[in-house]
């Protein structure tokens, strides 16, 4: 007997995708039909007996006589809580913090896991691969990891995507010699990598020197390891000796508790039905978050009170994709059109009254509509300073609380990016 009778076995009581969650981080051997059974860290061991052990048992209780459970951290001391001194930070932003990550049952053990890497300085998992699809939440968890992290090490954590990574290498020389100084590495959507193949070598000459020095590796990407043909055999093997877990979709009752924390952070208050009807029609947290940037905005700067007839004029082609399609380039067509420039002006680096103006005007808009960040709004208006696009955003809001016409004009072309269905150029 060995675990290919197991895993048969346990195919009577588990699908293969529930199998392929957590199955393959079991530590199994079988001898004299006893089976013992390793859990990876405690998180783990926890959610097996919750959520799969009752069934496990029941699956093999046909093929071994005995079930026994250890830990692989049992007998290991753990780590000190970290004392700080002064107020810890957040590199890589204060939002992505593991308590501010909505989880059920359905992402306990990926969570969980995440969430063993950032709090253990001993490493277990190297690396840990986040896979999911867009909106899952492994970006977030990625980001978490790296904040947690660097109140651990204080420097040396690097977090990067891949179309970054690729203009790293581009721009720097010593890029390999940069990298290879840092204490942990975290490189998002690896799926990109298929437009740089170079980058394979790479990353194979990373891992390698990482993982050799016991320095922690974590990857992001946006589908399950088995579905994508991009890696090469070298790359895909390493890969695989560490951990790979799969975020779920958030399901109804994460999206609506999304819902609800983001409506207290921004003040804005939606009835149940609402809530309800923006959960069942946005399919990930992102299109959410672009929904509520959206009632804010109209909230904000048109009309105080969203009556029933407005909202759902608001969200009238609402499903799976973004809600009411407002793109950066509808914000700036919209601002064009009230000033009468063109798109290459408006993203140039024109001084003159007029141009800057509409610029403020569209940096403002993008932010309220889209809540691009100020980096963001940077590089989409001509490649500039993030604070160049901060002094923009806070003079435009002083405008706003001082001059009526212009609160009038933002009100009108909130109201024309959010209401019309075409826009010229379109």
């Amino acid at each position: 007997m060995n675990t290919d009778h197991i895993y048969k076995a346990l195919q009577h009581s588990f699908s293969v995708t529930e199998l392929d969650r957590w199955y393959p981080s079991l530590d199994l051997t079988i001898q004299n039909k006893v089976l013992h059974v390793c859990f990876p860290h405690r998180y783990f061991e926890d959610w097996f007996a919750l959520h799969a052990r009752q069934n496990f048992e029941q699956a093999l209780a046909e093929t071994v006589s005995r079930i026994e459970y250890t830990c692989r951290t049992d007998g290991l001391k753990q780590p000190a809580q970290r004392k700080f001194h002064q107020k810890p930070t957040f590199p890589f932003g204060a939002e992505f913090v593991f308590d501010n990550f909505l989880v059920n049952e359905k992402n306990f053990f990926p969570v969980a896991s995440a969430q063993q890497v950032a709090d253990n300085k001993e490493i277990q998992y190297n690396p840990l691969v986040l896979c999911g699809q867009s909106g899952s939440g492994k970006s977030f968890l990625l980001r978490a990891i790296a904040n947690s992290k660097s109140a651990q090490i204080q420097s040396g954590v690097f977090v990067i995507g891949m179309e970054d990574l690729h203009q790293l290498y581009a721009t720097r020389g010593d890029a390999r010699t940069y990298l290879l100084s840092m204490q942990f590495l975290a490189v998002d959507d690896l799926q990109d990598i298929v437009k740089y193949p170079y980058l394979q070598d790479e990353l194979i000459t990373l891992f390698d020197h990482y993982h050799g020095y016991g320095k922690q590796m974590v990857f992001g990407c946006a589908d399950t390891m088995g579905k994508l043909n991009v890696f090469t055999p070298k790359l895909k093997f390493r890969l695989e000796w560490g951990l790979i877990v799969h975020l779920k979709a958030p399901d109804l009752d994460i999206r609506s508790q999304f819902i609800q924390v983001k409506c207290q952070e921004r003040g804005l208050e939606l009835s149940k039905n609402r809530i309800l009807y923006l959960a069942q029609r946005c399919s990930d947290l992102r299109n959410l978050e672009g929904c509520l940037h959206r009632l804010s905005a109209y909230q904000e700067l048109v009309q105080d009170q969203i009556s029933d007839a407005d909202f759902n004029f608001i969200f009238s082609s609402l499903d799976a994709r973004p809600a009411v399609p407002v793109t950066i380039d509808r914000i700036m067509d919209t601002v064009c059109d009230q000033f009468s420039l063109t798109k290459e002006e408006l993203i140039s680096t024109s001084r003159k009254q007029k141009h800057v103006f509409a610029r403020q005007i569209a940096m403002y808009l993008c932010r309220k509509l889209l809540g691009l960040s100020f980096p963001e709004l940077g590089r989409v208006f001509g490649g500039k300073d993030h604070s160049t696009a901060l002094y923009s955003y806070r003079k435009v809001e002083q405008l706003r609380n001082t001059d009526k016409n212009v609160k009038i004009m933002l009100q009108t072309l909130s109201d024309t990016c959010l209401r019309m269905n075409k826009i010229r150029g379109a």
